[in-house]
């Protein structure tokens, strides 16, 4: 790969984590070569770091951004917490591809030991109005 076409790919990573693109998934693979790492590297200049869904750290009524990483894919979502009623609740990577019922594509729980890049500095505030309970 021509040192051009790294920057240009290293670009365009740049502006999908940034959110510049509403984009919910990524081939992580150009010309046979698999380009996870520097998809990793761009993730931890940006401030996403890697963790588990249970070590995130997100307030009630608020979500953080994140990426999961597998097959050579990257997956957009968020981290929050789910509401089922005013006691029960799970903290929660939903992923902002949906399947054919409009559920999360992709759920990692806090039981998980999963691995997701995550920016805990750009929390956006969910209206709880809308939530289960």
């Amino acid at each position: 790969m021509t040192e051009q076409k790294l920057k240009e790919i290293e670009e365009i990573f740049e502006e999908i984590i940034s959110g510049r693109f509403n984009i919910s998934k990524v081939e992580l693979v150009y010309d046979s070569i698999d380009l996870t790492e520097i998809f990793i590297k761009k993730l931890e200049k940006l401030n996403f770091i890697p963790k588990k869904v249970k070590d995130v750290e997100v307030e009630l009524g608020f979500r953080v951004p994140a990426f999961y990483l597998k097959n050579r894919e990257a997956f957009f979502g968020w981290v929050f917490w789910e509401i089922f009623t005013e006691t029960k609740k799970r903290k929660l990577f939903g992923s902002v591809l949906k399947n054919q019922r409009g559920d999360w594509e992709i759920q990692i729980t806090e039981n998980e030991n999963t691995i997701i890049y995550v920016n805990e500095l750009n929390k956006i505030e969910i209206d709880l109005s809308t939530m289960a309970w």
